[in-house]
């Protein structure tokens, strides 16, 4: 009886390993079976319009980006990363157009970036539909209602909010500091024209003198700098980029106009700076949201200039979009690893990597901005104050927390 008894125990152990055997081999068959190919991203924007200045260099630095992403971290959990690149030519049409494609691919892209405003606002209610996500700028209407469109750096609204506190902690005069917008008309320039802003600002103490726009290819806003010198400005906020901070401190050069100028966003300042006059930047504030270029030690910003360099890029491309194609790559990559982690390849898909989008908390990709994303904030909250001080923004304040100016109907 003994020994029948040690029989039957040698082949229940044989019988449990077999069995866990065989059961290791399907899962690992099953997650062959699962796992895709590549894994598809993409980038989606004007890279021969009004744009382009700033968003080819993007278009490089992903390129880059990609390629540091594959060569040097293994792709995501061993899958390498492919990057599809439509340009838009600043048309909306064409961004649609470009979009319903791209959604058809097999596989479909897990992310898609777009860093014109209008045309991420054309494609947040499809992006939804087809649970894709997509990095974008921070117009509150690209965002809100929320869906699956995520701001690379804080709203216009909360920028110009952060502002306001900057200013009122370092304004020493007895009276009310007085601001005019002067913003590109288009979805990004009027970002700011909304109550909540005007609202922030009489909180603050501060006086809104004007709310002027500019055609995004004119080159003179003399006229519009003439009516707010005549209302007594101290300091003049505009909403551009590319070319259109030029256009606003030309105009203020010229007039021999003595007002501070502030740019919102940031990209405007380290984008145009290698491309603009020398010396017309210099002095302007930037509401910045990444890394100072000033920061050459930084292990990432070296990161960066060793593909930068590696590649023979002119130092024209040397600004934000180099850099934002590296960090909008590993935001990409971090949020479809978080996915794999929760979900597995099985269950890879738009909705779970959301959903891993809306765990970041202080994330900083590439060590180059900081995002934080909640299931009921696509937004993140953080800036600090900058000045133009030759071929950098140098910083000014420490990181800032934004209010949160975005309509009550939103939060």
């Amino acid at each position: 009886m003994e020994q029948t008894r040690k029989v039957w125990t040698v082949l229940t152990a044989v019988l449990v390993a077999t069995i866990c055997v065989l059961a290791f081999a399907a899962t690992q068959t099953r997650a062959d079976v699962k796992k895709p190919s590549v894994v598809n991203v993409a980038f989606i924007s004007d890279m021969s319009g009004p744009y382009a200045a700033m968003t080819k260099s993007w278009a490089m630095g992903m390129k880059d980006a990609i390629e540091y992403v594959n060569d040097e971290l293994n792709g995501v959990h061993g899958v390498p990363m492919k990057l599809i690149i439509r340009d838009t030519g600043g048309k909306v049409d064409a961004a649609v157009s470009n979009y319903m494609k791209l959604r058809e691919m097999k596989p479909r892209p897990l992310f898609a970036g777009v860093v014109v405003s209008s045309e991420a606002e054309a494609l947040k209610e499809r992006a939804a539909e087809d649970q894709i996500p997509i990095l974008c700028p921070a117009a509150t209407s690209a965002i809100y209602p929320m869906a699956y469109n995520f701001a690379y750096f804080p709203l216009y609204v909360d920028q110009a909010g952060a502002f306001m506190d900057w200013l009122m902690d370092n304004w020493k005069k007895p009276r009310p500091p007085k601001i005019a917008f002067l913003c590109w008309d288009s979805t990004y320039g009027r970002a700011v024209f909304i109550d909540e802003v005007r609202n922030y600002a009489k909180k603050k103490g501060v006086e809104i003198v004007a709310e002027e726009v500019f055609g995004m290819r004119d080159v003179d806003v003399t006229t519009q700098l003439t009516r707010i010198k005549a209302k007594g400005a101290d300091w003049v906020y505009s909403n551009s980029t590319a070319s259109g901070p030029w256009t606003v401190a030309k105009g203020i050069k010229e007039m021999g106009y003595k007002v501070n100028m502030v740019t919102g966003c940031g990209s405007q300042a380290t984008n145009t700076l290698a491309a603009a006059p020398p010396g017309l930047m210099d002095g302007c504030y930037v509401v910045h949201f990444l890394r100072s270029f000033s920061d050459v030690n930084n292990p990432m910003m070296k990161k960066v200039r060793k593909y930068f360099e590696k590649k023979k890029r002119s130092e024209k491309d040397w600004g934000l979009g180099m850099l934002g194609g590296f960090w909008f790559v590993d935001t990409y990559r971090e949020a479809i690893s978080r996915a794999i982690r929760k979900v597995g390849w099985e269950g890879l898909n738009g909705k779970a990597v959301k959903e891993a989008m809306e765990t970041y908390k202080d994330f900083m990709p590439i060590d180059a901005t900081v995002y934080t994303y909640t299931s009921t904030k696509h937004s993140p909250e953080k800036i600090y104050m900058g000045r133009v001080k030759g071929k950098y923004v140098m910083p000014v304040s420490d990181w800032m927390v934004c209010p949160d100016l975005r309509p009550a109907k939103f939060k």
